[in-house]
């Protein structure tokens, strides 16, 4: 047998290609219920993983505010005690060992020695050379 029809379309083999409305009807009907049943579960596990991750952040700030207060309350105890000049001399002379200085150990700096050197001197690190002189003018 010979097919003498120009195209697919004119073929009719008993087949028809169309589609019925009630048949997308019927589709959508199925598919529509289970659409919108994923959009809400999915909705769900979205907010609740937004829960616990607003959670997490809130128990981080709360340490965060928690170290916050603790350093500065230290900050606090460490301000009083700078200003507090008796206890500050308290640690210089128990903890540290300190000594108040005697009137002979006060070495003045010349000042003619400073003006000699230029301040890209001192920069540099040539500051030995100056205590170097410094220490031999004060045992002459």
């Amino acid at each position: 047998m010979v097919d003498l029809a120009v195209g697919i379309e004119a073929r009719n083999y008993g087949l028809r290609k169309t589609t019925e409305p009630r048949a997308l009807w019927e589709a959508l009907k199925f598919i529509l219920p289970l659409m919108v049943i994923a959009g809400a579960l999915s909705f769900h596990i979205w907010t609740q993983s937004q829960s616990i991750h607003i959670g997490y952040q809130s128990q981080e700030l709360i340490a965060q505010e928690q170290n916050s207060l603790r350093v500065r309350q230290q900050l606090i105890l460490e301000e009083e005690t700078v200003k507090n000049l008796a206890s500050l001399e308290k640690i210089a002379r128990i903890e540290l060992g300190m000594v108040p200085l005697k009137a002979s150990q006060i070495i003045a700096a010349p000042l003619d020695n400073l003006d000699t050197v230029g301040s890209e001197t001192l920069a540099m690190g040539t500051f030995s050379q100056l205590s170097e002189s410094r220490k031999r003018a004060a045992l002459n």
